[in-house]
């Protein structure tokens, strides 16, 4: 942690990846049990010489930084007082106030969790946002786990291999391999298939099936014995996710309770059902080389969530929610790889690699940990936003959002046409981005470009470089808008066009809705939500007098076609609630105001011949 970074933390708060302790004269007590937290999660920063007061932070100093830090040092690697050795790093800061010592906590790998102090495993610890939680019994059961050398899926079960299958997912299967693999199905029956494609492994002179085997080709009975609990539970809904509340009640719902063969052709139906872009596909391989975007992300999301979720967990089960406009994949169990490493290519620790190398071997899951890449090159396709990862190391869980929520704006268009720039598309992608969200990491970038880490710090150097885009801390890889884009973002008058912004804009406007399709009163509130407005704001700018019959009749479709959004979705009836126009709002008024810019000057063409 830079100087700069820690000044900048100061003014912030305590949360997930740093702690703040006075530790004047001597190691806190309760360090260790921070120590603990920070490994079992995401790793963070452990502060010393900092004291906390009314919520604010202010710098105390240690009185003698080489003892405390040797102090502290020792204690983490006194294997009496902790399970695991954790290669720690410390840093000294002289500010004006006092000596800062910091220390970075990494988090350990999944073979030393639980991470616990004194020897005593219900001494274990996880970060959730600025506490060190006491891990519960079930979370210690699910690192522990997870940290066994012997994987959960590959452990052979007593159950008999002449009945646990069942045949019609094995001649799936097998037909669907001879596809994939042509010529290397040579097995006169499905037992020598079973066995050579490692679903059965002898024991004891006996043929047992393995777990995985189960879960992917067993009898439904034989699953639910494993399992149980649902394999994954689909639901669809007819708003979108600002309109969900707990009193909401799906449109159409898919509980599945067998393998995962039958599972993933479950919701392959389900998503056709529902698709707003319903298409052909071959009922034997579920494929087709011209995969439109939205499904190929869909069904490389779905996959990922059935052969990577956490079986030895009863107690939650995957869900996918599809949403009018974004749709959320929930798992059970969380990526043992960050982020980063997940949107890279390359082959990733997995938790059921028996699942994984089944699906693989029929083409259901890339090869090489392509399938997260080729998630996000999906939506990238459709012009969204990348989609949003939530790997919660605490709780062991791992969320996915897929939004629909347009990335390269109107305003951005025009501000690069009146700053007099030209941005490649990944350029223009960036800065898109950052306007949106506020900042941008590298991480992002590489979501945003599929370009490679050095790739990706090259386009934002050439970004600040040319005063788009602000280096957050020294050597840092954070970024955001300079002060100067900001303000042309903020001051662009909302009528300012030109004639290549308009063309762009024109080209990718997609919106919704017909422009003859909106009523007058509908176009008067298009017109006034640039900015967010009250209910009672738009009620008093249209005239209306009835609140019920203004939301049910001109609200409610302009919420339900993506033209209008809340800017509290998660708290919809909020008395701070507001609306404002969507990106697709904002392309449909540009459009409109075209039509009557077009018809003006056809009127002015008209009049001198009358």
């Amino acid at each position: 942690m830079t100087r700069d970074e820690l000044l900048a933390r100061l003014q912030s708060i305590e949360w997930s990846d740093i702690e703040f302790k006075e530790a004047s004269w001597a190691v806190p007590r309760d360090t260790l049990t921070t120590v603990s937290a920070f490994a079992n999660t995401a790793g963070g920063h452990l502060v010393f010489g900092v004291e906390q007061a009314n919520g604010a932070f202010s710098v105390t100093g240690v009185t003698d930084a080489d003892n405390m830090q040797n102090a502290f040092l020792g204690q983490v690697r006194d294997k009496n007082k902790i399970s695991v050795f954790l290669p720690i790093n410390g840093e000294v800061h002289a500010l004006a106030e006092g000596i800062v010592l910091v220390f970075y906590v990494p988090e350990a790998s999944r073979q030393q969790k639980p991470v616990y102090l004194d020897g005593n495993p219900k001494k274990a610890y996880v970060r959730r946002g600025a506490r060190d939680d006491t891990c519960t019994s079930d979370e210690l059961l699910r690192f522990i786990r997870d940290a066994d050398s012997a994987r959960f899926d590959s452990e052979p079960l007593l159950l008999d291999a002449a009945r646990c299958f069942d045949a019609s997912s094995v001649r799936w299967y097998r037909e669907r391999f001879a596809v994939s693999n042509p010529g290397r199905d040579s097995a006169d029956d499905d037992g020598t298939f079973l066995r050579k494609w490692g679903f059965l492994v002898e024991r004891d002179g006996v043929l047992r099936p393995t777990r995985a085997a189960i879960f992917v080709l067993g009898a439904n009975e034989y699953v639910r014995q494993e399992l149980p609990r649902m394999v994954v539970d689909v639901q669809f809904y007819y708003n979108t996710k600002a309109g969900y509340s707990p009193d909401v009640r799906w449109g159409d719902r898919l509980m599945v309770e067998e393998n995962l063969i039958k599972a993933w052709h479950g919701v392959v139906d389900f998503f056709f059902r529902h698709s707003e872009r319903p298409f052909s596909i071959d009922r034997i391989t579920l494929r087709r080389d011209d995969d439109p975007p939205d499904y190929r992300s869909f069904r490389e999301a779905a996959i990922n969530l059935l052969i990577h979720q956490d079986f030895g967990d009863a107690t939650r089960q995957p869900v996918i929610r599809i949403y009018r406009d974004q749709i959320e994949f929930f798992n059970p169990g969380d990526a043992f790889a960050t982020r980063e490493q997940l949107l890279d290519p390359g082959d990733k620790d997995l938790r059921n690699p028996g699942i994984v190398a089944a699906f693989r071997r029929i083409g259901l899951s890339d090869q090489g940990g392509t399938g997260m890449g080729a998630i996000f090159a999906g939506w990238r396709k459709l012009g969204y936003l990348p989609p949003e990862i939530e790997n919660d190391k605490a709780r062991k869980s791992f969320r996915l959002r897929l939004v629909k929520e347009t990335l390269i704006t109107e305003p951005v268009l025009r501000v690069q046409t009146a700053l007099g720039i030209r941005l490649t598309e990944q350029e223009i992608a960036v800065v898109a981005f950052s306007a949106q969200k506020g900042r941008i990491d590298i991480t992002d970038i590489k979501a945003l470009t599929e370009f490679s880490g050095p790739d990706a710090r090259q386009l934002v150097q050439r970004l600040a470089a040319q005063g788009l885009l602000v280096q957050q801390g020294e050597g840092g890889n954070t970024f955001t808008l300079t002060e100067k884009l900001r303000l042309q973002l903020v001051s662009l008058p909302e009528s300012a066009s030109t004639g290549q912004a308009t063309a762009q804009v024109t080209a990718q406007a997609t919106a919704q809705v017909e422009l003859d399709r909106l009523s007058e009163v509908q176009w008067r509130i298009v017109n006034y939500a640039t900015k967010p407005r009250s209910l009672t704001e738009l009620l008093t700018h249209t005239g209306y007098r009835q609140r019920q019959s203004f939301v049910a009749t001109h609200l409610e479709p302009l919420l339900t076609d993506g033209v209008l959004r809340l800017t509290l979705p998660d708290k919809p009836r909020s008395p701070n609630q507001r609306y404002v126009l969507t990106e697709t709002g904002i392309k449909l008024k540009l459009l409109h105001e075209q039509q009557a810019a077009g018809r003006t000057e056809e009127q002015k063409r008209v009049e001198p011949n009358l």
